[in-house]
Parts: C-alpha cells; sequence; structure tokens
C-alpha cells in the first residue's frame, strides 16, 4: 500500500510520500521500495497508488504526448482516462499557481482542500492523529528528532508534512507504509525540486515522562548516546530542478540508497550502495550517473562530545538560554555564500 499527502499552503506546494513496496500482503525491504512522485514535463509533479509499473507507463506516455507539458484541463483529463484504464490513483501538484488534484475511480475528486491524499484510508487517519498530537511520538520515551530541512523555499509545508508522515511510517500498528519519506516541494514558475533534509536523533531529556512535550525555550542541552548517536538520515537532492532522481543516506551503516531510473527501465527502483563514507556521498551518487549533477547534501548527528541530554543547571540568566543541540556536520555539499551587508 501507499500514502502520499499533497499541502499547498499560499504559494508554496509540497507532497510527501512513503517507499514502501508489499508484495501479497508481505513488506519488502527498505532496499526493494520504489520512488512514488514524479515530475513531469509542465513541470508538474504527479504521484501514484496501486501499481508502480503501470503508473510509470502512464507518466512515460504523457511525456511522450506533452513533451513541452500541456494545459490543466488536459493533464486532468490524461489522469483520468489513465486511472480508469488502470485502476491506479494519482495526485497531482500544479507549482503555479499552486493546485492540487486527485484523480481516482477514474474521475477527479471535487474540492479545492488545500491538503489533499491518495492510499491507505487507514495511514492517513493515523497521519491525522499524529499531526493533531493525539499520539505520542514513536520514540517518546527514547529519543527526541530534530528534523533540518536546508534550502526550502519560506512557507513551504514540505517541513511540516515530513513531521507527521516520519511518525506514520514508524507506526508499528501501520504496516501499510514505510520505508523513506520522499517530499517535493514547487520551486515557484521554475518547477519542483527533492528537498535536501537531515533527520538527527538525540536522548530524551533526562528524569522527564513519556508525555514530555518540548518548547524551545526549555532549558535543556541535548546530545545522544547509545542507539541514538549518530543517527542520521539524510535526503539528497540533484542540485538541478525537475529531475527524478533522490538519494538517502543512512549514517549508522555508511548506507546510501539511490532512487533512479534507468534506460532500460523507467521506474525509480532503489540501488544500495554500501560502504560509503558521508564525505564520498556526491561522488559515488555521481559516479552512477557518469556525470555532475551537483548533489545537495548535509549529513549531520549529535556531536561526539555531547552524550546526554539534561535539563540545564544551574539555570542561564543572560544571553541566548532557549534549547540546545550539539550537532556535528559530517558533509555539507550546499555551495558557500556570501552574507548580505
Amino acid at each position: 500500500m501507499t500514502l502520499i499527502v499533497g499541502r499547498v499552503s499560499g504559494e508554496r506546494i509540497a507532497v510527501a510520500s512513503d517507499t514502501q513496496l508489499t508484495e501479497h500482503g508481505r513488506q519488502l525491504p527498505i532496499s526493494q521500495g520504489v520512488i512514488k512522485s514524479y515530475i513531469l514535463p509542465g513541470p508538474i509533479c504527479v504521484s501514484f497508488s496501486n501499481s508502480p509499473e503501470l503508473a510509470v507507463k502512464d507518466f512515460v506516455r504523457f511525456a511522450e504526448s506533452f513533451p513541452t507539458g500541456t494545459g490543466f484541463a488536459n493533464v486532468v483529463r490524461f489522469f483520468e482516462q489513465a486511472s480508469a484504464k488502470t485502476g491506479n490513483d494519482y495526485l497531482i501538484a500544479f507549482a503555479r499557481p499552486a493546485r492540487l488534484v486527485k484523480i481516482a475511480d477514474g474521475r477527479r475528486v471535487p474540492g479545492e482542500a488545500k491538503t489533499q491524499w491518495i492510499g491507505d484510508a487507514a495511514a492517513y487517519q493515523r497521519f491525522r492523529e499524529h499531526e493533531a498530537r493525539r499520539r505520542a511520538r514513536m520514540e517518546a520515551g527514547r529519543a527526541v528528532n530534530a528534523a533540518w530541512f536546508v534550502d526550502e523555499i519560506n512557507k513551504s509545508p514540505a517541513s511540516d508534512l515530513y513531521a507527521t508522515m516520519r511518525n506514520v511510517l514508524n507506526d508499528p500498528d501501520i504496516p501499510s507504509v514505510g520505508g523513506f519519506v520522499c517530499t517535493i516541494s514547487g520551486r515557484g514558475s521554475d518547477g519542483f525540486r527533492q528537498s535536501a533534509y537531515c533527520d538527527m536523533l538525540f536522548d530524551w531529556p533526562h528524569d522527564a515522562t513519556e508525555s514530555f512535550e518540548l518548547n524551545l525555550n526549555d532549558q535543556i542541552d541535548f546530545g545522544a548516546s547509545g542507539e541514538n548517536r549518530q543517527f542520521s538520515i539524510a535526503q539528497a537532492s540533484p542540485g538541478y530542478l525537475n529531475l527524478n532522481a533522490v538519494a538517502f543516506y543512512m549514517l549508522t551503516g555508511r548506507k546510501l540508497f539511490l532512487f533512479a531510473a534507468t534506460p532500460d527501465d523507467q521506474l525509480m527502483r532503489c540501488r544500495l550502495i554500501e560502504h560509503v563514507e558521508p564525505a564520498d556521498i556526491a561522488l559515488r551518487l555521481n559516479a552512477c550517473f557518469g556525470q555532475d549533477l551537483g548533489w545537495l547534501v548535509q549529513v549531520m548527528a549529535a556531536a561526539p562530545s555531547a552524550t546526554s541530554t539534561q535539563f540545564r543547571q544551574p539555570l542561564k540568566t543572560e544571553g541566548p538560554n532557549g534549547t540546545s543541540f550539539q550537532i556535528m556536520c559530517h558533509v555539507n555539499t550546499f555551495p558557500k555564500t556570501t552574507a548580505a551587508e
């Protein structure tokens, strides 16, 4: 099964999806997952649920029929017809103006809701519960996560979608979704690009109950030990817009998961690359394509010197005195920028 959620926030738009595949009701390994959101001519971003193979055939046919894109009505009509033929559902994201269209059972679903979804209804219900904070986070009592989105446009909903989706994927009661959270966001009239984020774990505050809710004004110094030490998952994006390729990196284990099509298979399947040091991520990815795609990735984790999470004693009364996360950056491929004077 699948869960894909799209959201419009003012002029911004983003889509978050899982990567898990199932076979005869059985969850396949994370390395056998696929990307379920594709950037097509227009540019538009189209996500699917149900058959990956049939969806990719539709995407190829769309690109061949409309190599430079087409109007709104033609896009909707094409995917209504595709859905009626294959049984797939589609979620179409338009960047400018920001707009979402859901196609199910061969028809456009009426409505202009700012949040739209396709996939497993139980998974989306759990998404809503996590977003409303009616359920505890999966790591409650063991860890606090901090997700850093490096280059999102101001007011993009990508990070909010990710923050909720990660809890659904980690929920053991929702086996219909899993793998990685892939987020893609609109970049105005220029199209779409995959996000570049890094998700880290830190130890739960010492002596805090599982119902503890973090306030960034709390005087807490966060560190990590045990299973949380060096826990970091980063999504890497090509530096160019409108490319269908994305990678995920696990700092613990030094594993790189590349999702991309090949000349013989347009489905963005996973290729596992092992024994990859953070500094070699871009090099190893470029080697897979035979060219430099300007990969954007930032891998961070708790600093080695910060081995526990403690409420600060004595309290600071001067200067910055809120929550503190001690972080070590293992690699940053973003171009240097000059601070404005």
